[in-house]
């Protein structure tokens, strides 16, 4: 059963409303609804996507369509349970959870040890490079709160832009950069959350990056199709660069020679060249390409596809697509293992986690997790990944020799789904 909505007299807002009103009232059957959304609906189809609802996007002689798949998968509802980690040298996990906190997760004997409060509706988590200084991004109060990892208390809390998403520490560790979509900047702190700068930026921005030699940070900016080259030494804007339809996520090479951009919107991956801030390749990707990520000696980059389903791999020698993996539904964030053995894949429409062979790139395992896995992180010594469920509000622990589950830690107090 197709049936056809009008929406373009509605606000974006209003589109993307009724959109999850008809997914989920329809969620599990054979319908499909084409909507109907007028201009190249950005903000409407990313954050659709990004937030797990079965949509594709079209072109057709009467503008943009965005066509909704209620199948069977999960869409994450909004609900702040465990979604963000890092994990600590001395085997400390942290992660955000429920009430506005973080919760502290000792990884050997998988038991919460602390809860720690911090500002409202907490987001994404970021740990320094010496391990000393948490940060974690308050999207409901427009702020970053440092923890002092050694007695794990809040240092203090530094004003941002609205709604801040993902920190990014520059390699060098001397500065903290958090982008604020609604302010279309991106503030620059100190280690210790003293202001450096606010830098105006393109529409949407999402997830800026740092170049391993902290010389550059690249913005890409989802709504105007651009990276925003920021200087890395005085905060300057030097360029805007345009790139696909979409893009979000980005990753650089080792050698801070290339930085490739996932497009979400035209399915590609943009290669750039640091030394003069050019384009010079496009990689084709899956449906709604989403996050990029490299191997640790710069050989091979993958892309997470939203819509297919499936990771691309590609050769960073000539850019040329080597493989294509299928793995689980809506796979919402990967990582490579510090042995490079393993992609650890999240697929949070089924609830589930894909264990890929780096090297012969097949996936080895499906193992099944607590609700809407999103970020993970490993143990220091390898042996883990952790992943928060954001759904269930819980934290899996997977033993990558063997292979399974070895635990689902309740990071609140209670479990959401």
């Amino acid at each position: 059963m197709t049936s056809v909505l009008d929406l373009s007299a509605l606000t974006v807002d209003q589109q993307v409303d009724e959109l999850k009103r008809q997914f989920l009232l329809l969620r599990g059957t054979d319908a499909v609804v084409r909507a109907l959304v007028g201009e190249l609906p950005v903000r409407q189809y990313i954050s659709m996507i990004e937030q797990g609802y079965r949509v594709l996007l079209e072109q057709g002689e009467h503008g943009y369509c965005l066509v909704l798949c209620p199948d069977g998968s999960t869409p994450r509802t909004g609900l702040r349970g465990a979604h963000s980690l890092v994990s600590h040298r001395d085997g400390r996990v942290y992660c955000n959870t429920t009430s506005n906190r973080v919760a502290v997760i000792d990884g050997s004997t998988r038991r919460v040890i602390k809860h720690v409060p911090v500002g409202d509706d907490p987001s994404h988590l970021e740990l320094s490079h010496d391990g000393a200084r948490l940060y974690v991004a308050n999207s409901g109060s427009n702020d970053v709160t440092i923890i002092d990892t050694t007695g794990d208390q809040e240092i203090t809390t530094a004003s941002t832009g609205k709604r801040p998403l993902l920190p990014c520490i520059a390699p060098d560790g001397k500065a903290v950069y958090l982008p604020s979509g609604p302010d279309r900047s991106v503030t620059v702190l100190g280690t210790d959350g003293e202001f450096r700068s606010e830098v105006a930026v393109g529409a949407a921005p999402h997830d800026i990056a740092v170049s391993p030699d902290s010389r550059w940070a690249y913005q890409p900016n989802s709504a105007s199709h651009s990276v925003t080259v920021i200087n890395g030494r005085d905060y300057s804007v030097v360029g805007e660069i345009k790139v696909g339809l979409g893009p979000g996520h980005i990753a650089f090479d080792p050698e801070s020679r290339f930085a490739y951009i996932a497009n979400t919107i035209s399915d590609d991956v943009t290669v750039i060249e640091t030394a003069n801030h050019e384009a010079v390749a496009t990689i084709p990707a899956g449906k709604g390409a989403h996050l990029p990520a490299l191997c640790a000696d710069g050989r091979y980059g993958y892309v997470a596809n939203f819509a297919s389903d499936d990771l691309t791999v590609w050769d960073c020698r000539d850019h040329r697509v080597v493989a294509t993996i299928p793995v689980g539904v809506y796979p919402h964030f990967f990582a490579l293992s510090p042995d490079g053995k393993w992609l650890v894949v999240s697929n949070t429409g089924e609830s589930s986690v894909c264990l890929v062979d780096a090297h012969e790139h097949v996936t080895r395992s499906r193992l099944e997790v607590g609700g809407g896995p999103a970020h993970l992180t490993f143990s220091p010594d390898n042996e883990c990944a952790f992943v928060g469920c954001e759904r269930s509000d819980e934290v899996a622990v997977i033993d990558l020799r063997h292979q399974r589950v070895l635990d689902l830690i309740k990071a609140g107090d209670c479990v959401l789904e």
